[in-house]
C-alpha cells in the first residue's frame, strides 16, 4: 500500500524554534518564498478595529508554535455572552440590568442591592450549600433588575442560568400530558431539565391558580433541585405567608434552609417618583 503524502497524512509534527528553516519548509512542503511561517516571524498579532492588537499565534517555552483563533477573544467574549443571555431567557425588558445601574433611594433598597450582590459574588459557595433566595414586595420594586443583576454575574462565572414564571414550569410539564409521539419528552425530563440548571429563577409566584396540582409540579421541581443541592430564586408580589400558601409548606422548607429572604417593601419606581416628599424618609 502507498504511504499517503505529506499534505494528506493525519499527524503533522510540531514545530520547534530551533529548526531550520529548510527542514521546517521541507517538514511541511511550504514554498520557501513563504516566510510568514518561520519560528522567527512569531508571535503574529491582528487589528480588532474595536479593540485593538491580539495575538494569533504564540511560541512556547519548549519553542513549540501555538495558532490561535484569528478572531479578536473580546468580539469573541460579547458573542458568547449574548448567546447565553439568550440561553437563560432573561426578559428583554432587564437585559442590561445590572448592580451597578440599580438606584438606592431609601435603606432598604441598599440593603437588596448588598445582599443581592454578595449572593452573586459568593454564588461557588451558596452552589455548594444550595442556599436559595427569595424577593418579595409589591410590583415595581426592583425584584427583576436585582435578579437579572445576580444572572449576569452567575453567567459570567460559567455556570448556567434559567429566568422563568411559574406559569412556564406549570405549561411546560402539561404539555408533556398532550405529546405522547416518539422523541417527545417526558413530565420526569421536563422536571430534571429545570433541575439541573445552574441557578433557576422562578418568578411571578403567587400569579397562576395555586391548585394542587400547580403545587404539586412546583414541589416537584422545587425538591429535585433541593436533593441536587441546586440554588433556585423566588420573585413574587405576595407576602412570606402567600407564598408559603401558594407552594406549600414543604416546598416553601426547603427554600428556607440555608437560604435568605428580602422584602421590598418600598414605593414602585414605576410610577415615577413623588415630588416634594422626602425619598429617605
Amino acid at each position: 500500500m502507498a504511504l499517503p503524502k505529506k499534505s494528506e497524512s493525519k499527524y503533522q509534527p510540531p514545530i520547534h524554534a530551533g529548526d531550520t528553516a529548510s527542514d521546517l519548509l521541507a517538514r511541511w512542503g511550504f514554498d520557501s518564498n513563504n516566510v510568514a511561517i518561520l519560528p522567527d516571524r512569531h508571535p503574529q498579532h491582528r487589528e480588532c478595529t474595536r479593540h485593538g492588537r491580539y495575538p494569533i499565534s504564540t511560541v512556547d517555552d519548549l519553542g513549540t508554535i501555538r495558532y490561535m483563533s484569528p478572531v479578536c477573544p473580546v468580539c469573541a467574549a460579547e458573542q458568547a455572552s449574548r448567546r447565553l443571555m439568550e440561553s437563560a431567557a432573561i426578559p428583554a425588558r432587564y437585559i442590561d440590568c445590572d448592580f451597578s445601574n440599580y438606584v438606592v433611594e431609601v435603606t432598604g433598597q441598599q440593603t437588596a442591592l448588598d445582599t443581592c450582590r454578595d449572593y452573586a459574588e459568593h454564588f461557588d459557595e451558596r452552589a455548594r450549600k444550595g442556599s436559595c433566595l427569595i424577593l418579595c414586595g409589591d410590583p415595581g420594586t426592583g425584584k427583576n433588575h436585582l435578579a437579572s443583576a445576580i444572572a449576569r454575574a452567575v453567567l459570567a462565572q460559567g455556570r448556567s442560568v434559567l429566568h422563568v414564571t411559574a406559569y412556564d414550569i406549570i405549561a411546560r410539564i402539561r404539555q408533556t400530558w398532550q405529546q405522547r409521539g416518539v422523541g417527545n419528552s417526558t413530565e420526569l425530563e421536563v422536571i430534571r431539565g429545570f433541575a439541573e440548571v445552574g441557578l433557576l429563577i422562578i418568578d411571578e409566584v403567587g400569579k397562576t391558580f395555586g391548585s394542587d396540582g400547580e403545587r404539586v409540579h412546583l414541589f416537584e421541581v422545587i425538591d429535585h433541585r433541593y436533593r441536587d443541592m441546586r440554588p433556585t430564586m423566588i420573585l413574587s408580589n405576595e407576602d412570606i405567608d402567600g407564598i408559603e400558601k401558594y407552594l406549600g409548606k414543604a416546598a416553601f422548607d426547603r427554600l428556607c434552609q440555608n437560604g435568605g429572604l428580602l422584602r421590598f417593601d418600598w414605593q414602585s419606581h414605576r410610577r415615577g417618583k413623588e415630588y416634594g416628599s422626602d425619598p429617605a424618609a
